[in-house]
């Protein structure tokens, strides 16, 4: 019995896949030396790596201090220089296209907005006709019993003249109506 140090660990000489120590067996050279038959490994050998233990190492670096490289800073400021560049040509190329194309939707929309607000127009101007016809008026009073007032019949206010002093346009109207 072969001996072991861990339970899984290969057995101490190497698994033999394919051919024997030999360089080609007998059996399969048949009598004429001619074809060869190929020997499959056995399947309950153990792969080579299948028994090996892999230990992992933890490394720290948390007190590693690295210099910087100039050249990393340059670098950066160069493909950073270089990323806004392209993004400045993108917005000059499709920036136009973009904006005359969205002229194009504005111009539309305004278009019917202007259409629709010139039928709401023509139609308050009809509306305005209607109401500010007086044979319309006239026939309205009648229907209703109301006659045409006499210019007798009128009130007027008319605003004083406004003195110099501190008293309110108000307080000498209610002053004038009082007497």
């Amino acid at each position: 019995m072969e001996k072991r140090t861990k339970p899984n660990a290969p057995p101490s000489q190497h698994p033999h896949y394919g051919w024997s120590d030999s360089s080609v067996p007998q059996a399969a050279m048949g009598s004429s030396g001619g074809g060869a038959i190929r020997q499959f490994p056995d399947p309950t050998r153990i792969a080579p790596m299948e028994g090996a233990v892999l230990y992992q190492k933890r490394i720290d670096n948390s007190t590693v201090r690295y210099r910087h490289d100039p050249h990393d800073r340059a670098a950066l400021r160069t493909h950073v220089s270089w990323g806004l560049f392209v993004v400045f040509l993108l917005v000059l190329t499709f920036g136009p296209r973009l904006w005359v194309r969205h002229l194009g939707y504005r111009h539309a929309q305004l278009t019917e907005t202007i259409e629709r607000l010139t039928l709401v127009r023509d139609q308050l101007k009809v509306h305005r006709g209607r109401l500010q016809d007086l044979r319309r008026v006239a026939a309205l009073a009648e229907e209703r019993g109301l006659s045409q007032t006499e210019e007798s019949s009128y009130t007027w206010f008319a605003q004083p003249e406004q003195d110099s002093g501190t008293r309110h346009a108000v307080a000498q109207l209610i002053e004038s109506n009082q007497e």
